[in-house]
């Protein structure tokens, strides 16, 4: 099989809806398969899935996971060579896979890539970045509690062409079922934070990061923590990054 595409939610069939559809081109493709993990949804759903999308394989949880082990239990499933881990509130198109396949089979050196993602406004979003870092983290935590946050722009999303980051956020990234054998999974330790320490795990491998400007997605990008930054979500993040640091030193 050539590509697995998996999904996670939350009582996200607002955003499922229109990211399925989107992912209608997979689906015509015996070689491809789309696995959807549900994080203890209360709503419909479930139902909904398998009522509008009956091919999308389902994988239940009594309870919300987080998304590292949520994402995980997809990536035991997954059949394919390359493994595509889209968020639920993002609606991708076939231009935008055939491009990152074509660059992943053409790149060998590239153990994960991710493309450009745009929201609302049309504007680029912040999603390739570099590795974090305490006192970047620190000024970030201030400016949300001054309740002055700025969007976090590491590099120039102005260019067009292909080029190496530290890593891509975890709404889209395309890595090879190759670099799970030699880093593992996604830490569970994390509740949100799983992809700079997956894309720090694949470079320590050996691999590239790569991210692909030239083609473009919608994200819906919802900002839970930086809304609301003494809720538990919020506090979660900042276990996540505490985790991050003593792992890394």
């Amino acid at each position: 099989m050539k590509l697995s595409v998996i999904v996670i939610g939350y009582n996200s069939w607002h955003y499922l809806e229109s990211c399925f559809a989107s992912l209608s081109f997979i689906q015509e493709n015996a070689d491809n398969e789309i696995i959807y993990v549900d994080n203890g949804s209360t709503d419909n759903t479930v139902k909904e899935i398998k009522n509008h999308f009956p091919s999308v394989i389902i994988i239940e949880n009594h309870k919300n996971l987080g998304i590292s082990k949520a994402r995980n239990h997809g990536i035991a499933q997954a059949k394919g060579e390359y493994l595509w881990l889209l968020d639920s509130d993002t609606e991708t198109s076939r231009e935008v896979c055939n491009t990152m396949l074509a660059f992943m089979d053409s790149h060998p050196e590239v153990g994960l890539c991710g493309c450009r993602l745009v929201g609302n406004n049309g504007k680029p979003q912040a999603s390739c970045r570099r590795f974090p870092t305490i006192s970047e983290k620190w000024n970030a935590m201030w400016r949300i509690i001054l309740k002055r946050p700025k969007l976090d722009i590491q590099y120039d999303l102005e260019q067009t062409a292909p080029f190496r980051v530290d890593y891509v956020i975890g709404a889209c990234q395309m890595f090879r079922r190759m670099v799970l054998e030699k880093v593992g999974s996604l830490d569970e330790h994390f509740f949100f934070a799983e992809d700079a320490d997956f894309c720090r795990r694949i470079t320590m491998a050996g691999y590239q990061i790569f991210y692909l400007p030239q083609v473009s997605m919608y994200h819906f990008y919802q900002r839970v923590s930086t809304q609301k930054p003494f809720s538990k979500v919020s506090r979660k993040h900042l276990t996540d990054l505490i985790y991050y640091f003593w792992k890394w030193k």
